[in-house]
């Protein structure tokens, strides 16, 4: 008789632990979707850029583009030793140079490039507010190029390193959204309304951020304390990120078999890169002291402009300028920033983790927007940066915190005569954040009571926008209407950032939880 034969049974599913072994390894994306996306944005950069600039035509000290072509203009014709000294070719007052010296390093390069094309652009004193078509073709020129060379690799690595270590969620689910991330990470309309509107070179202090991020969750930790020092050692701002990469790198060593070690090999490759960049100015200790005066100036106040921080939405009703004097008023800036930040680092000491440390960056550097000495409205580009690497996990909190963070800038943006092209980028970002591929609707359901109250902030903003530009202000309130932005988005990033600190902590209830499972 014969045996019948028994239908063969599909392989049974792999157990769900299996997506974490190191043989398995999500589907890389389309190098064809990635491309597209990159030379989307890159086109975004392209249009952005046809406009005006800060400053244009206005003399006689003009904006941030004069103050980027006169550095290049002094990196170019003076020695190292006077780009941060007062001297008769060098007058401090006219935009004298208070970036860290890799940003002196990149305007000499920039300086090299333009001089070869249009000398006169860059002509030591007698190019003090050149303007011309030419020499506006290559200054933006040179940002879109640190911008292809810098930030756009970083955003790529980023992505990748973010799927491959399952910070995403693994698999095709995990997988489905990272055209959305991308996007996200290259088409941040207040990155691009500031380096290609405005004009700056934040892709590049941010692209190093980036890319030590994505060092620091693909374990090569190494690289991204050199990549994190040069982003410092660009622009001073960076330390906004610097508690968050401290204490996730702290207590990730503390966990290891030998955690003075690491300790110690983190502090050399950090040491080794400082050194790099300054040994110019490390001959002397006044040398170096003129540098580092020139990155802290105190001087200016506590604050500049209606920037949507603590210290100048208060100072309506505390006059803080008035009342204090230069030296307690850093005392307590400095203090109000560590009580902020620190929640948020400890619990990356204790449990540190890739989520929990980009939920740490944004903790960090928006506790220094509101609490920090010297804070100009474009800061709100650093918690901006780690709100977009968040964008899956947290798509509401992404998308109320570029709204708002972009509206901080409206005032800003209408000095520049950039309006058109803040309406375009806006409304590219609604048509992205809300496409089919993304995860607008995914995340935290709002219940319809809390949009209600939600909506309010986003009518006033609206209404505003309005006013702003058809309405003259009072006579006696001049800044009223950038007074009345600066309180809507204030209140906004103090919602938001409580918000993701109990976030933050939230996670080791969350790991606890999954680890009795595991025991189970």
């Amino acid at each position: 008789m014969a045996k019948t034969k028994k239908p063969r049974s599909s392989a049974p599913d792999p157990p769900a632990g299996a997506a974490h072994l190191p043989w398995h390894h999500p589907p890389a994306p389309p190098v064809s979707t990635a491309l597209l996306i990159s030379l989307a944005a890159l086109l975004l950069r392209v249009l952005v850029s046809v406009g005006p600039y800060s400053g244009q035509g206005v003399a006689p000290k003009f904006g941030d583009y004069e103050a980027q072509r006169h550095w290049m203009e002094l990196t170019l014709h003076l020695p190292s030793s006077d780009w941060y000294r007062n001297t008769s070719a060098n007058d401090l007052a006219y935009w004298g140079l208070d970036y860290p010296p890799l940003s002196a390093y990149q305007s000499r390069l920039h300086g090299l490039l333009l001089n070869a094309s249009l000398p006169d652009a860059v002509a030591l004193r007698s190019s003090r507010g050149f303007e011309s078509p030419e020499s506006k073709l290559l200054m933006r020129w040179t940002v879109l190029s640190s911008d292809l060379m810098v930030f756009f690799p970083a955003a790529l690595w980023f992505v990748w390193v973010y799927f491959k270590c399952g910070v995403g969620g693994t698999g095709e689910e995990g997988m489905s959204g990272w055209t959305w991330l991308l996007a996200s990470c290259l088409i941040n309309p207040c990155l691009v309304l500031i380096d290609h509107g405005h004009f700056q070179y934040n892709c590049i202090s941010l692209g190093l951020t980036l890319g030590a991020i994505a060092g620091v969750l693909s374990g090569n930790e190494l690289v991204a304390a050199a990549l994190f020092s040069l982003s410092i050692n660009h622009k001073q701002m960076s330390l906004y990120f610097a508690p968050a990469f401290f204490g996730h790198l702290l207590g990730k060593c503390i966990k290891r078999k030998y955690p003075i070690v690491e300790v110690m090999k983190l502090g050399f490759v950090v040491l080794g890169t400082f050194a790099l960049v300054w040994w110019p100015f490390l001959h002397s200790y006044e040398a170096a002291m003129q540098v580092i005066s020139r990155l802290a100036p105190f001087e200016r106040g506590i604050y500049e402009d209606y920037v949507a921080n603590f210290w100048c939405s208060t100072s309506v009703l505390i006059k803080w300028k008035r009342l204090f004097a230069i030296k307690p008023l850093k005392l307590m800036s400095l203090s109000a920033t560590i009580l902020a930040f620190l929640p948020s680092l400890v619990q990356q000491v204790r449990s540190p983790s890739n989520l929990g440390f980009l939920y740490s960056l944004l903790n960090s550097s928006i506790s220094f927007y509101l609490f920090s000495y010297q804070v100009h409205e474009k800061s709100i580009l650093l918690p901006l940066l780690p709100a977009s690497l968040l964008a899956l996990q947290e798509p509401h909190l992404y998308g109320w915190l570029m709204y708002f963070g972009l509206f901080s800038m409206y005032p800003l943006i209408c000095r520049d005569h950039l309006l058109l092209q803040y309406i375009a980028v806006l409304g590219l970002f609604v048509l992205i954040y809300y496409s089919p591929g993304g995860s607008s609707k995914k995340g935290v359901s709002i219940p319809s009571g809390a949009k209600a109250v939600l909506s309010l902030p986003l009518l006033c903003s609206l209404l505003l926008k309005v006013l702003y530009l058809q309405i003259e202000p009072p006579k006696r309130y001049p800044f009223l209407f950038d007074a009345l932005i600066m309180f809507i988005c204030f209140s906004q990033f103090v919602i938001l950032t409580l918000y993701t600190n109990y976030k933050q902590w939230m996670l080791n209830s969350h790991s606890r939880s999954v680890g009795r499972k595991k025991d189970l």
